[in-house]
C-alpha cells in the first residue's frame, strides 16, 4: 500500500513537471522568429546585392555647392554668401546651403535659376561644372547632399531622425544606428516607406528571413522611413505586464489543480 502511495506520488510529481514545461515552452518565441537573416549559410559566399539606384535630388533638399580653384578671390563671384540662402548643420560644421524649391530649382550666383530635380549629384556637378568653365578654366565643383537622413520608429532602442554615415546604408545598419531592436520587436514584419517619383511606396521586409539579402530595399536611400511593429506574442505583456503575469499565474495553478484532480 505505502508503495502504491509513494508511486502515486511519483507520478503527481511527475505530471506536474511536465505540465509546467509544457506551459514554459509555450511562452516561449521560436528562436527563427528572434534571429536576423535565419537559415543564412555561414562560411559561404553570399551574391552582392545590386546597389540601389542613385538617389535623384528633390524639392527641400539642401545642397552643399562650392566652386574651388587655385585662387579663391577670382572664384569668389561664383560662390554663396553668407546670408543669402538658408545655412544648415551638417556634422558640427556650418554649411551654407541652396535649399530646392517646390518647383524643383535653385538660383544660383552668375548661373541663374536651375533645375535641379530629378538630377543626381553628379549630374547636376557636371552640369555646373560645364557652365563656370565658361567663366574661369582650372576649376573644380563639389556638390553634396547636406540633409542625408533617414527615420526609424517603432520598436528600436533609439527611434528618431538618424543621420546616414555613408552612401549606401543597408537596412541592418540603419536599424544599428538606431540602437537595434527592442526584445518587443516584430523582426518579422518591419516597414519601409519611400518616396519616389511615381508616389510613396510601402515595402513589408522580413529580417529573419535569407532573401532580404538579395532585396531592391536591402539599401537605404535619403528620406526613408523605418517602422518596426511589436510583436503580437508580447504585445499584451508589453502593454499590460502585470495582468499578463497574473493571468499566466492563474492558468498555471488552474493547471496543476486540474491534473492533481484527475489522477487522485
Amino acid at each position: 500500500m505505502d508503495k502504491l502511495r509513494r508511486n502515486g506520488q511519483r507520478l503527481r510529481l511527475l505530471v506536474l513537471w511536465l505540465a509546467l514545461a509544457g506551459l514554459a515552452f509555450s511562452c516561449t518565441t521560436p528562436l527563427r522568429e528572434i534571429t536576423y537573416m535565419h537559415g543564412v549559410q555561414t562560411n559561404a559566399v553570399q551574391e552582392s546585392t545590386p546597389l540601389p539606384d542613385v538617389y535623384k535630388i528633390r524639392p527641400n533638399d539642401h545642397l552643399y555647392i562650392r566652386v574651388i580653384g587655385d585662387d579663391p578671390q577670382t572664384t569668389a563671384f561664383l560662390n554663396l554668401n553668407v546670408g543669402t540662402q538658408t545655412s544648415v548643420s551638417s556634422s558640427s560644421t556650418e554649411l551654407i546651403t541652396f535649399t530646392v524649391d517646390e518647383q524643383g530649382a535653385i538660383w544660383y550666383p552668375q548661373l541663374g535659376e536651375l533645375k535641379v530635380e530629378g538630377l543626381t549629384v553628379t549630374e547636376l556637378r557636371d552640369q555646373i561644372q560645364e557652365q563656370v568653365n565658361h567663366y574661369i578654366e582650372g576649376t573644380s565643383v563639389q556638390v553634396k547632399l547636406v540633409n542625408r537622413t533617414i527615420t526609424v520608429l517603432g520598436e528600436v532602442r533609439s527611434p528618431g531622425v538618424q543621420t546616414m554615415t555613408k552612401n549606401h546604408l543597408t537596412v541592418f545598419e540603419a536599424i544599428g544606428t538606431a540602437g537595434d531592436l527592442t526584445d518587443w520587436a516584430n523582426r518579422q514584419n518591419v516597414k519601409l516607406v519611400r518616396e519616389t517619383p511615381a508616389g510613396r511606396q510601402v515595402v513589408q521586409m522580413d529580417l529573419t528571413a535569407p532573401d532580404l539579402l538579395a532585396s531592391d530595399y536591402y539599401y537605404i536611400l535619403p528620406h526613408d522611413v523605418i517602422y518596426v511593429e511589436p510583436s503580437k506574442r508580447v504585445y499584451g505583456i508589453k502593454t499590460l505586464p502585470f495582468m499578463s503575469q497574473v493571468g499566466l499565474g492563474t492558468t498555471v495553478i488552474s493547471t496543476v489543480v486540474l491534473i492533481l484532480n484527475l489522477i487522485k
